[in-house]
C-alpha cells in the first residue's frame, strides 16, 4: 500500500522498468506507437497515483485541512481518470489491491474485488477474475509472485501461497498453501510442486 511520495516513486520506477525495460527511448517508442504496454502503463500510473492520494497521511497543524482537501480532490481526479482508462481497457481494478510489481500482459477483461489482496510481483494475462462468492462474503488473498494464465478465476474466502502458477481457464475455489505449486482445472487442483 502506497502511503508516501517515496513509496509512490519506488512503485512507479519498479513497474516502469517491467513495462519498458532499461532501454533509453523504449517508453517514447511505446508512446509513439500507442502500444498495449504503454496503454496498460497509463492505467497503472493512474492507479498508483489514486492509491497515493487515497492513503496519504498528513501531519497536524494549520495546513492539515488544506492537505486533506488537496488529497481528496486529487484522489477524485485520479480515480475518475482510472475509471475512464479502465473502461477503454476493460480493467476493473480498485485501489490498494495489488502490491508493487503488477504486470498485465494483455488488454482484456480483468475484474478484481475491492477486498482482494494480491502480493508483489503478480503476473496476469487477460480475462482474469478475483472475487468473492456474493455480497458480504470475503475475497481471496494471494501471495507474492503469482502467475495467472488466460481466463483464470480465483473465487471465495481462500488463500493462495507465494509463487503459485494458476493455469489458463482454471477456477480456484480452495486454498493452495503449497508455495510454488501449479494449479489447473475446474475446480483448480494442485498438479505440480516446485522443489
Amino acid at each position: 500500500m502506497i502511503r508516501n511520495k517515496k513509496e509512490l516513486k519506488e512503485y512507479l520506477a519498479y513497474e516502469k522498468a517491467l513495462y519498458f525495460g532499461g532501454e533509453k527511448g523504449s517508453r517514447l517508442q511505446a508512446w509513439l506507437l500507442r502500444s498495449k504496454f504503454y496503454r496498460i502503463w497509463q492505467f497503472l500510473w493512474t492507479l498508483r497515483h489514486a492509491e497515493y492520494h487515497k492513503n496519504r497521511s498528513t501531519c497536524g497543524g494549520r495546513s492539515l485541512r488544506l492537505l486533506q482537501l488537496w488529497d481528496k480532490m486529487a484522489f477524485i481526479w485520479y480515480h475518475r481518470r482510472k475509471y475512464v482508462l479502465g473502461n477503454r481497457l476493460d480493467f476493473e481494478i480498485p485501489e490498494n489491491c495489488f502490491d508493487k510489481g503488477l504486470m498485465i500482459y494483455h488488454i482484456a477483461p480483468i475484474v478484481v474485488n475491492e477486498d482482494a489482496r494480491i502480493g508483489a510481483d503478480c503476473r496476469i494475462t487477460g480475462n482474469f477474475c478475483i472475487g468473492n462468492t456474493g455480497a458480504g462474503t470475503k475475497s481471496p488473498v494471494l501471495g507474492k509472485g503469482i502467475t495467472a494464465g488466460w481466463g483464470a478465476s480465483v473465487i471465495g474466502d481462500i488463500r493462495i501461497a507465494d509463487g503459485v502458477t494458476i493455469g489458463a481457464g482454471s477456477v480456484v475455489v480452495h486454498n493452495v498453501l503449497q508455495e510454488g505449486a501449479t494449479v489447473a482445472g475446474v475446480p483448480g487442483k494442485v498438479l505440480h510442486l516446485t522443489e
